[in-house]
């Protein structure tokens, strides 16, 4: 006789403890899903304000950058209007001074036997009309004209200026040292492209012992801005 034993039971035991694990095990993983999800989002909105942070501080870096640049601007304007006005107030000075040292200097390189009776200046250019005992006296004024210079010290002749050379001999004109050289950049001369446009005869003396006289025409560029 064969004895049968019902294990129905002892199965449906073992599924439901079966069943329980895998509950237990799901909800397990779906609780470190989540606390995982958690933490690195946390970690995200961590980088992201860090991000945000730098940002906002480079933008108000920006921001100083920027008013720095404008004061900078500012100043640079500023600066380039006070050269303007400098500019301005060094001509006026020149246009005042300079005529006064031009005539100087064209009364000294006037000889003493000779004088001008004509003067005329337009612009620069100059037109002279006068008399001389004689010749010589012309040529001298010539070379005088040509030579005729301003240096940190006044008015001056130019001794000597050799060709390459840095500075220039000058015969000053007052002063007690006679003959100093100079830079030649800061000699300026007073007459450029000196002229003599012609020369005649005087008019016969009317005077008895009289001398007879040369009467000239030149013609030069005067620089004003000494």
């Amino acid at each position: 006789m064969m004895i049968r034993i019902n294990l129905l039971p002892v199965r449906a035991k073992v599924t439901g403890e079966k069943g329980r694990q895998i509950l237990v095990l799901l909800a397990f993983v779906l609780v470190a899903a989540a606390a995982g999800n958690f933490f690195w989002y946390s970690d995200r909105d961590d980088v992201v304000q860090r991000q945000a942070a730098g940002l906002n501080a480079t933008r108000a870096r920006i921001a100083e950058l920027d008013k720095t640049i404008g004061e900078v601007k500012n100043i640079n304007a500023r600066k380039v209007e006070v050269e303007k006005k400098l500019a301005v107030l060094d001509e006026l000075r020149r246009g005042r001074n300079g005529p006064v040292r031009m005539l100087d200097a064209l009364a000294t390189a006037l000889p003493k036997k000779a004088w001008i009776n004509t003067f005329a200046e337009e612009r620069g250019a100059v037109k002279l009309i006068g008399s001389a005992v004689s010749h010589d006296d012309v040529a001298e004024l010539m070379r005088n004209l040509n030579s005729m210079v301003w240096t940190p010290k006044g008015i001056g002749r130019l001794v000597e200026q050799r060709k390459e050379a840095k500075t220039s001999r000058v015969e000053l004109i007052a002063a007690e040292v006679a003959i100093e050289e100079f830079p030649v950049g800061d000699i300026k001369p007073f007459f450029s492209n000196v002229d003599l446009k012609s020369t005649a005869a005087g008019a016969a003396p009317s005077k008895p012992g009289a001398v007879p006289t040369v009467d000239f025409d030149i013609s030069l560029n005067a620089n004003y801005a000494i």
